[in-house]
């Protein structure tokens, strides 16, 4: 399974546009500021599914300038991984074949040896290749470091993204320090919160998610001791707790979206109401290995260590369909 980091940093420019034009500045592809951006399927399978093949971020893209749309697949690469000089260019046919549009790949990596392997051409062929793949590449080499914090003040959101590339970095609480300070100046307290919330996701090493939480703790927490204080900070641990389940929600939907899961409106309703951590971490790793949604679903056994309140007869293990467990189901 992808840790949180992968699926942050190919999952987070998607979102905003302004990070996203500065982000396709550095490829030098000409394209002038102020695209938009529709999100596609990430499933390559094909039909029939002999197994799963899904890429990382998929989106079209329309430019301001008028010109033909492309598409940009987004993955994000945290080592070397043979398998990918195989899957990148069957994902750029597959693209290409089933949008008629040019494709662009886009590929993040978080340390240098990573990227100089991605940015190698993927030839086949025989004398002539039949076939080249050309990644573009974004890593420490030309994703710029951030340094000063009235740069970051200015596009946090691509100041996070850079963040991200230069994880790595022997000084990277030098760069968390520039990143925690500019937040601090941003008005927008929910905005902030969110933000701080989402690089500490993205971190890769549990050094700077140390590092990242000292600073969010120096900077944002109130003093304690005060009514206000003291409102302040049990009012934060609530979000925190929401914000964590809301997380953890959206992980389990990508990962059954991922294994082809029948996802209705009734079951999504369902994950992304659910506040009990415990729950969602179960069924999070049900969702892993299990063959159908009632195995994910199914009331949680004496073996879980997962405490199953009390729900009302009418719940069924999966809505819409007919549960193996006997019983009112765990919501």
């Amino acid at each position: 399974m992808p840790n949180v980091s992968h699926d942050t940093l190919h999952g987070f420019l998607p979102g905003r546009p302004k990070a996203l034009n500065r982000a396709l500045d550095l490829l030098g592809l000409g394209i002038p500021p102020g695209v938009t951006t529709e999100t596609l399927p990430t499933d390559a399978s094909g039909a029939p599914k002999m197994f799963t093949r899904s890429m990382d971020s998929v989106l079209r893209v329309v430019r301001p300038d008028g010109l033909d749309p492309f598409i940009l697949l987004v993955e994000a690469q945290s080592g070397i991984e043979a398998k990918k000089e195989t899957s990148w260019p069957y994902y750029v046919a597959y693209l290409r074949d089933r949008y008629k549009l040019e494709v662009v790949l886009l590929v993040l990596c978080v340390d240098a040896a990573t990227a100089a392997w991605a940015a190698r051409p993927l030839r086949t062929g025989l004398g002539r290749p039949t076939q080249v793949t050309v990644p573009h590449v974004l890593g420490p080499a030309n994703v710029p470091r951030v340094s000063r914090i009235q740069d970051a003040s200015t596009d946090l959101d691509f100041a996070a993204f850079c963040l991200w590339i230069h994880t790595n970095d022997p000084d990277i609480g030098g760069i968390l320090t520039v990143m925690g300070e500019a937040l601090a100046q941003n008005s927008d307290r929910e905005a902030r919160d969110d933000l701080a919330g989402l690089i500490e996701d993205g971190l890769g090493s549990e050094h700077a998610r140390k590092i990242w939480r000292n600073l969010m703790e120096t900077l944002f927490t109130p003093r304690r001791g005060t009514i206000v204080g003291d409102a302040r900070l049990a009012g934060q641990e609530e979000g925190r707790e929401e914000g964590r389940a809301a997380g953890k929600a959206e992980q389990l939907l990508r990962l059954m979206e991922r294994r082809s899961f029948p996802v209705t409106e009734e079951i999504r309703q369902r994950v992304i109401t659910c506040t009990d951590m415990p729950l969602l971490d179960l069924w999070f790793d049900r969702a892993i290995d299990a063959t159908t949604l009632d195995e994910v679903f199914a009331r949680p056994s004496a073996t879980d260590r997962v405490p199953a309140p009390a729900q009302s007869p009418d719940h069924t293990a999966v809505p819409g369909q007919e549960s193996r467990n006997p019983g009112p189901s765990v919501t």
